[in-house]
């Protein structure tokens, strides 16, 4: 029998949330666009036996800021890009500090029980 059905519930709940917040954080961080890059390049080398180009994800964030006409321009573009990352990093550990309140509380749901 369940112990807590309500820390269960909570902390599923709060699983659920940390995972996609991590997912979002995931896609707009730069380290994880670039380890993204280089996986699907090397698995285009090594199993379709095809000669890799470089993915969309990088191509589109350079040609966006080789678009800008002024070095002010580019300048911009790019720290635009650096507070993106930050504020990914920081959500991505809002989320991973979720998902570990969440099985926390899971497991108080499962295991804890009231005398």
């Amino acid at each position: 029998m369940i112990g807590s059905p309500t820390f269960l519930f909570l902390g599923l709940l709060l699983l659920l949330i940390g995972y996609l917040i991590l997912n979002w954080a995931s896609s707009r961080n730069l380290k994880d666009v670039a380890i993204s890059a280089a996986l699907s390049t090397g698995f285009t080398l090594l199993w379709k036996r095809q000669r890799p180009g470089i993915p969309k994800e990088v191509t589109s964030r350079v040609d966006e800021v080789r678009a800008q006409g002024t070095h002010l321009g580019k300048a911009r573009v790019v720290t635009g890009y650096a507070v993106k990352h930050v504020i990914a990093q920081v959500t991505g550990i809002v989320g991973a500090l979720m998902m570990l309140l969440g099985t926390v509380l899971v497991g108080l749901g499962v295991y804890w029980r009231r005398k």
